[in-house]
């Protein structure tokens, strides 16, 4: 869980785009729109005329206020804002917003894009100078385990990251992925968190059955809530008020082995745990 990207948008945010003049364009285009429709709506009915604010205009206004909406209440989502403050700003070309003549209207945008592409070159150089490779060397050891040492139709269980990367590099079956936008997804996932929570080991294992689990893949990260940073948003921590009734127990990541009939151990790296679930003896 990030908990720094799930929150409210940052002021430098909105420094950083002041820089690079994208920011400033469009308050312009904005005010001037808001002038012009201001105008045209307190003109006497026998008045009306002259420029209108078309209706496509105002959709990319609505439609920009929401997507800056969303970016404040959720950081994240400044990947639609942004990129639709760019649509908005080539707006200030238009006759509408700035009436000007043809050869006006190319020296007006020389002059704008020449401005912005002082700030704009250096954050490309940035970007383009980053250098780096995705390496996990002990994921990469858990998805050659699973594929020397189980089934092909096994079914595993595990954080969504990790279930993902898991079915691409495995083809195993899993029961949960990041698709967040389903809800009978979200409810499953749910359920398999209780890996990471601190319910009793019997109904932990109960749940897992129920999904047809064989085998749990315990993320080390994921079993403690006293990672740096946490901020409270650890999965044990939300777990505590999710499920009052056991808090102040230790993570189940941590009892998986006390029940040896009911969970096996049969992967262990430094950062990853993986447990069979077997079927409970008989009573």
């Amino acid at each position: 869980i990030n908990a720094e990207y799930g929150d409210f948008i940052e002021w430098e945010t909105f420094l950083k785009l002041s820089l690079t003049l994208l920011l400033p364009v469009v308050g312009c285009v904005l005010g001037r729109l808001v002038y012009l429709t201001g105008k045209h709506l307190t003109k006497p009915p026998e008045e009306k005329g002259g420029v209108v604010v078309e209706k496509y205009l105002s959709f990319h206004v609505f439609q920009l206020a929401c997507y800056t909406g969303m970016a404040v209440l959720l950081m994240r989502l400044k990947l639609f804002m942004t990129p639709y403050m760019c649509v908005v700003s080539g707006l200030a070309a238009s006759n509408t917003i700035l009436p000007q003549t043809t050869k006006s209207r190319y020296m007006v945008i020389f002059i704008l894009l020449g401005a912005m592409s002082i700030p704009g070159y250096g954050n490309i150089e940035r970007s383009l100078s980053m250098e780096g490779e995705y390496n996990n060397p002990a994921q990469e050891e858990l998805f050659e385990w699973i594929n020397a040492n189980t089934e092909q139709d096994s079914v595993f269980a595990g954080s969504m990251p990790v279930m993902a990367n898991l079915r691409l590099s495995t083809g195993r079956r899993i029961v949960n992925h990041p698709h967040y936008e389903d809800a009978a997804l979200r409810e499953r996932t749910k359920l398999v968190y209780q890996m990471f929570s601190r319910k009793p080991v019997r109904e932990v294992h109960e749940t897992l059955r129920s999904l047809s689990v064989q085998y749990a893949v315990l993320d080390k990260q994921w079993c403690t809530d006293s990672r740096p940073q946490s901020n409270g948003c650890a999965i044990a921590q939300l777990w505590d008020r999710e499920d009052p009734v056991n808090r102040g127990r230790s993570v189940f990541c941590e009892r998986a082995v006390d029940l040896p009939e009911l969970f096996k151990p049969v992967f262990g790296n430094r950062q990853y745990r993986v447990v069979q679930v077997l079927k409970p003896p008989p009573v």
